[in-house]
This record gives structure tokens, C-alpha cells and sequence, in this order.
């Protein structure tokens, strides 16, 4: 889905149930999407534009030498193709994590401690 989010008004949102840490901690108001009704995420566990992942796909490249243009080329088409992966607006960040890992590891031989290791060293530089 291709839509192009507009958050509706302060006096519209939706209270619903919130979590940290995995805990309940009663309920917040949620903006949602005027145009396809898609709920915002407003948790901690931010999605990130697909940008970020291709330069953590290069760095494992560059890296490790176990990824080619060719297998970057075919990863990046198929997150792209995934949809709702490049929506920031309701997709979690670990939910982004857990696909561009299992896409990653369909193309690429290498370990999914290798690939969260990477994602993890992205997030400190």
C-alpha cells in the first residue's frame, strides 16, 4: 500500500494499549491515518527508511566480502517489494529487523548473529 499518511487531528485519535518493555502500561492516544485508517506507531521501536538498511547491506560488503552487487541488488528489490516494509508511519522497527534479516539470509551465507551484529554497529556510528 502507497499511501501518502496524514495523521488525523489531536481530538481524533484513538486510545488503545501501550507497552514498555513488553509491559502494559494502560492506555494512550494513537493518530491514525485519515486517508487508509493505518494506526501510527508511536512506541520506541521506531522503523527506519529503507535507506538505512541498504547502507548496512553495503557495509557487510565491504565488510565481510560475502556480499556481491549482484545479491545487494537482488535483497534491495525484493524489501522493496515487501509491503508495508518502507512504512515508516505503522511499521516497527523489530518487525523491519526480523525481514531484512530473513531476506538477507535467503541470498547470503551468512549467520543471523553476523547480520544483528551489523545492524547493531549501524546504530552506534
Amino acid at each position: 500500500m502507497n499511501c501518502v499518511h496524514e495523521s488525523c487531528g489531536n481530538g481524533d485519535k484513538v486510545w488503545l494499549p501501550f507497552e514498555i518493555e513488553g509491559l502494559n502500561k494502560g492506555l494512550k492516544p494513537h493518530p491514525y491515518c485519515v486517508r487508509c485508517g493505518i494506526v501510527k506507531n508511536i512506541s520506541s521501536d521506531r522503523a527506519r527508511n529503507i535507506g538505512y538498511y541498504i547502507n548496512v547491506l553495503a557495509r557487510m560488503g565491504r565488510r565481510t566480502g560475502c556480499v556481491t552487487n549482484v545479491q545487494m541488488r537482488l535483497i534491495v528489490k525484493e524489501l522493496e517489494g515487501i509491503d508495508g516494509f518502507a512504512d515508516i508511519y505503522s511499521t516497527t522497527g523489530n518487525a523491519q529487523k526480523n525481514l531484512f534479516m530473513d531476506v538477507v539470509k535467503k541470498y547470503c551465507n551468512l549467520s543471523e548473529h553476523l547480520i544483528s551484529s551489523m545492524l547493531r554497529s549501524e546504530l552506534t556510528l
